[in-house]
């Protein structure tokens, strides 16, 4: 439980929004407080970057772009981290945090999130298709009914457990911690197992070694390309989920803000729109200190994850798919890769991974299914104040009823990878946004009221510079896209 003083009634103003209400910082809890967003951290991307998109393209291209995979895992930890810092000093959502900068920068960034945030339904079916495969059910059915079927049941089954989870986080944190175990482990058995082991020395070669795009490069994969390095991680608009589940978590002055329960099996409390602001002195300074160095290692932990499962998932592709000329797509997106256990235990293995891939899979589906109306809450309840004489939790469970109803339409509307694909180019695209709203944040925003918690100017250029690259990306894909040149 967490130790913190009753807040009091003197209040700050930060920005264009309610005041922040004064109470001192909670004293810093053990490594495993933060266990839960580091898992999500972790497993998250395991559904789309790691399972699906990279696997892809060291099926198809080999080595050609394998050296990209641990850039684009660390640049993550960057913005994690400084999202991250606007929880624990304020307790809010990053999303009250532009809500403060300005209202029409909220309310246009939402429409943007909007249209990238319609697609996430291709996780339920890219699911669907493990599923598919695995049980051959309904009999008779086409690989796209069957799909169907699945996605639409898994869908169904994730809605349930968030509307009867007592406490809403924990059920989807249990989730994520035994797929992230199950699917870690039998990935890293898998790829040092003697049979597929031997290409090792020369992946690693490539690993290190920068190539440009290779001969074969097809333009039509300019957004695979884009939504992998997205993907290798969270990405984009999924970066939010983070710092959401460290305020779930209760991390630093998020503490104070009650935990989000069922109407059903829980006794729900009123959660506000804003949050709170630790005073001026030098205990709580110290504890902003320590909050931020145990989320430091949270990240560190989570990013590294992420990043060594995607370099194991791209190892089995090239040293099992490459050579044969498969690689995944359609409905059959991760079929596929079942032939990376299929070629070590045969049959069982083959069934094994569609069990871990379909898992991995569609918890990405409920982490989305819970994270996204938590996001639109937050966004209604700071920009309006119609909004906020409804509850929070009247708010999220009836948007996660429509996001569920949205999203199994959708399955309709196109094949699993491309609704993927949709997404992750326009999570891509909202990337540079989001970097430059953090630097604002941190470097600008907070230091008028808390001087200390600007970071270092070495952090500013690091941000900077990851700001460049992405931008340069974007520009980049728009530009061969739309061939402005």
């Amino acid at each position: 439980m967490v130790e913190t003083t009753a807040p009091k009634q003197e209040t700050v103003r930060l920005g264009k929004l309610e005041p922040l209400k004064r109470a001192d910082m909670p004293k810093v809890l053990g490594p495993l407080a933060l266990l839960g967003p580091g898992v999500i951290l972790a497993s998250f991307g395991f559904g789309s970057g790691e399972l699906i998109f990279w696997p892809y393209l060291a099926a198809k291209y080999g080595l050609a772009l394998v050296w990209l995979m641990i850039p684009a895992g660390l640049m993550q930890w960057w913005i994690n981290y400084e999202l991250a810092r606007y929880v624990v000093v304020t307790g809010e959502s990053p999303w009250a945090a532009y809500t403060r900068i300005s209202r029409v920068f909220s309310l246009l960034y939402w429409a943007f999130a909007i249209v990238t945030l319609a697609w996430w339904g291709g996780y339920a079916a890219a699911g669907g298709t493990a599923l598919a495969a695995l049980t051959g059910f309904p009999p008779g059915w086409s690989a796209r009914d069957q799909t169907n079927f699945w996605a639409l049941l898994s869908m169904v089954l994730s809605y349930v457990a968030l509307l009867l989870s007592r406490t809403v986080h924990k059920v989807v944190e249990y989730f994520m911690t035994a797929c992230i175990v199950i699917g870690a482990g039998g990935v890293i058995i898998v790829a040092f197992h003697p049979v597929v082991a031997g290409a090792w020395p020369e992946f690693l070669r490539g690993l290190f070694t920068p190539n440009p795009l290779p001969p074969n490069w097809s333009p039509a994969d300019n957004s695979i390309l884009l939504t992998s390095i997205a993907f290798l991680g969270l990405g984009g608009f999924f970066q939010l989920t983070y710092p959401m589940w460290l305020r779930a978590a209760g991390a630093g002055m998020a503490a104070y803000v009650p935990k989000l329960k069922s109407p059903i099996t829980g006794k729900p409390e009123p959660i506000p729109a804003t949050g709170y602001a630790p005073f001026e002195n030098e205990e709580n300074r110290n504890r902003f200190r320590g909050w931020m160095r145990a989320i430091a290692v949270n990240n560190t932990w989570g990013v590294l994850v992420n990043l060594f499962t995607t370099i194991l998932m791209a190892y089995l592709a090239y040293a099992i798919l490459h050579p044969k000329g498969l690689y995944p797509s359609g409905y059959r997106l991760v079929v596929e890769q079942a032939n990376f256990w299929g070629e070590v235990w045969g049959e069982v293995g083959f069934r094994l991974f569609l069990v871990v891939g379909a898992a991995l899979i569609v918890d990405t589906y409920i982490v989305i299914l819970d994270w996204v109306p938590r996001l639109y809450t937050d966004i209604l309840q700071t920009n309006f104040e119609w909004a906020r004489k409804i509850s929070y939790t009247r708010w999220y469970y009836g948007l996660a009823t429509f996001f569920a109803i949205w999203t199994a339409v959708t399955l309709f509307l196109a094949q699993p990878a491309e609704l993927l694909v949709w997404g992750g180019v326009l999570n891509f695209l909202a990337w540079p946004i989001m970097h430059v709203a953090a630097i604002y944040i941190s470097f600008r925003m907070l230091p008028r009221v808390f001087r200390w918690s600007r970071p270092s100017l070495i952090w500013l250029v690091v941000g900077l510079v990851i700001t460049a690259i992405y931008t340069y990306l974007a520009v980049w894909y728009i530009g061969v896209t739309f061939k402005l040149f």
